[in-house]
């Protein structure tokens, strides 16, 4: 199979995870092509956060709530980003596509852009992957990025085969004590237990892939 990666990477923890997925891809015999999403402006902290502010408290909720957390997942206005001209502006030559990006509120600005035009995707498999700087909670980490996506890439018409999600152990805003105490709380394991590299990374990888090219 023809597989493209998009993928947009900031710290270049993303870029990473891209390159696991293409090197288990290429030693199933599939050729793997990437797509590098770039911002069409410089990245500022302080531009992001000031755009993220006003769904902070519908997001806290979201952690008390499952009801308020589904309602928010349906009805929040997702942010987008310009981003520079695509390699691949029409994917409808691959097989099967992935797509990936680190998490922020929800979908990263630039892979929501990128979701919204890129060309090819109605009828096609996708994969769904992504980074972030907690372990893997369930309502936090996880479900605020994987439906999400799946309700971004239905609307274009694409079948998300799976998700995959793995911690960057990174968070510029200098929160990570509190994740790697969480990390601890919840799962009584250390938050590398959750990086790339890991068993728990290796066996996503394997998983993911799986699903993708069934």
């Amino acid at each position: 199979m023809r597989i493209l990666i998009a993928y947009f990477s900031r710290t270049g923890s993303t870029e990473k995870l891209a390159g696991s997925l293409a090197d288990t891809l290429m030693s199933r015999g599939h050729a793997v092509q990437f797509e590098s999403i770039k911002p069409a402006v410089r990245y500022s902290l302080i531009r992001e956060v000031s755009r993220d502010i006003p769904r902070w408290p519908s997001i806290f909720l979201s952690l008390a709530s499952a009801s308020w957390r589904r309602h928010h997942i349906a009805t929040y206005s997702q942010v987008e980003e310009d981003i520079q001209a695509l390699k691949y502006p029409n994917v409808s030559e691959f097989d099967r596509i992935c797509i990936g990006g680190p998490k922020w509120a929800q979908i990263s600005y630039p892979v929501a852009r990128y979701v919204r035009t890129v060309r090819g995707l109605g009828g096609k498999k996708v994969g769904s992957f992504a980074t972030f700087g907690g372990p893997p909670l369930k309502a936090f980490e996880l479900e605020l990025i994987e439906k999400p996506m799946a309700q971004m890439l239905g609307r274009t018409g694409a079948t998300v085969t799976g998700n995959l999600g793995v911690t960057s152990a990174f968070h510029e805003a200098g929160i990570m004590p509190l994740f790697r105490l969480v990390s601890r709380l919840k799962f009584g394991r250390p938050i590398e237990d959750f990086m790339l590299g890991s068993e728990y990374a290796a066996e996503g990888v394997r998983t993911f892939c799986d699903s993708l090219l069934a």
